[in-house]
């Protein structure tokens, strides 16, 4: 396995959780990408915990200097329901782990892959290709065509 340098930014959590994958898995390029994101991901978690129990109160702040480089305005970022945004980002953050498909650790299979959008669906009765229907006829199909309507 080649190792795979940490990318830059990472907080504590984020490059743990990288090198913990990155030293037995190889990654394609995409899957790397979305490994980074998931790194960055738990690292906001992180602080979004610290939002939660109330050991930070805002998000970022920022110093401005709109005019003169004597002005400086402070702009402080605040997240209004980090509860919310924690689930939300959990969630992320479990749909990124899932969309690397990482081995089982005892039987070494990766999970399923799912393909991309499904196709658009035949209107019902619609002709294949092939000349045959598309779908089954609903029954309402059926007492109509009794009917001869």
């Amino acid at each position: 396995m080649a190792t795979v340098r940490v990318p830059s930014g990472l907080g504590k959590r984020g490059r743990r959780l990288w090198r913990d994958l990155t030293v037995d898995h190889d990654f394609p390029p995409a899957e790397l990408v979305l490994l980074e994101e998931a790194c960055r991901l738990a690292d906001r978690l992180d602080r979004l915990d610290m939002l939660i129990q109330g050991s930070d109160r805002e998000w970022l702040t920022v110093l401005v200097s709109p005019f003169s480089s004597e002005e400086t305005v402070t702009v402080k970022l605040m997240i209004s329901d980090p509860m919310s945004e924690a689930r939300q980002s959990a969630n992320i953050l479990k749909q990124l782990l899932a969309a690397l498909r990482i081995p089982d650790e005892v039987t070494g299979k990766r999970p399923q892959q799912r393909g991309g959008a499904r196709g658009a669906y035949r209107a019902s009765g619609a002709k294949t290709a092939s000349g045959q229907g598309g779908a089954t006829v609903s029954a309402l199909d059926r007492a109509r065509a009794a009917r001869g309507a």
